[in-house]
């Protein structure tokens, strides 16, 4: 960041806090109100689904989402079911690509990235490079994922036993998954973070993880060790 290419903002409202590059040609500041509005929509939405079924907010296991709710609430459903978690796991992954989704619709844009808590929603026309953190390990930003344009749209989530404020069973200091569904790739996150419960096991769960149907790339880092899979390429820096 920090080049011609990005034009970057911050917008946040409790606890959604994102973070926007767009590109610099279709840039305009109504972008940055249209995104207020689009997270201030997208909680609605949430926040009155939790009113009436609260265990969508408070369940540690899937939930069975009822027929005819918001795509935003199937979407964070049906990717806690495949990743076995609470729906809320799912919940900045979710809103990522939804917002992404919303402003390339809205103002045609070219590249557009959210990030929302260490979850990203991605469309790239050029590539880019994201370094994986990992708090106190010695491999925290160390590890890269090198995203070719044609592999966006693309959701990289990463949930942490160490970092950050999020719940977490397990102790890996970053797992990273990548995805085409921001719902899934935030939920299967959370899902296989819980899974490390000490670093010898980060091998085993990332050959776990990278079998699951819809995982294009998996990173698990816990102190000095580290699991790689999946299909988009890797760098070491």
């Amino acid at each position: 960041m920090g080049n011609a290419r990005w034009r970057t903002f911050r917008s946040a409202f409790r606890e959604t806090d994102l973070w926007v590059a767009v590109d610099t040609t279709h840039y305009s500041s109504d972008i940055e109100c249209f995104t207020m509005d689009r997270i201030m929509v997208y909680r609605s939405v949430l926040e009155k689904h939790i009113g009436e079924f609260p265990e969508f907010r408070d369940s540690l296991v899937p939930v069975v989402a009822p027929a005819g709710v918001h795509q935003i609430v199937k979407d964070m459903s049906e990717a806690a079911h495949m990743a076995g978690t609470g729906p809320m796991s799912a919940v900045a992954g979710a809103i990522a690509e939804c917002i992404c989704n919303d402003l390339i619709m809205q103002y045609n844009l070219d590249e557009v990235i959210i990030e929302n808590g260490g979850d990203i929603f991605m469309k790239l026309t050029s590539p880019a490079t994201i370094a994986v953190y990992a708090g106190d390990s010695p491999l925290s930003e160390k590890i890269v994922l090198r995203i070719k344009p044609e592999e966006t749209p693309l959701s990289v989530c990463c949930s942490s036993g160490t970092v950050g404020h999020s719940l977490s069973f397990g102790m890996a200091d970053a797992c990273m998954i990548a995805c085409r569904s921001g719902a899934m790739a935030d939920a299967y996150a959370t899902a296989f973070c819980n899974e490390v419960k000490k670093k010898e096991m980060v091998h085993q769960v990332t050959e776990t993880a990278v079998r699951k149907p819809g995982i294009l790339s998996v990173v698990i880092i816990a102190g000095d060790k580290v699991g790689i899979g999946g299909n988009i390429e890797v760098g070491v820096v």
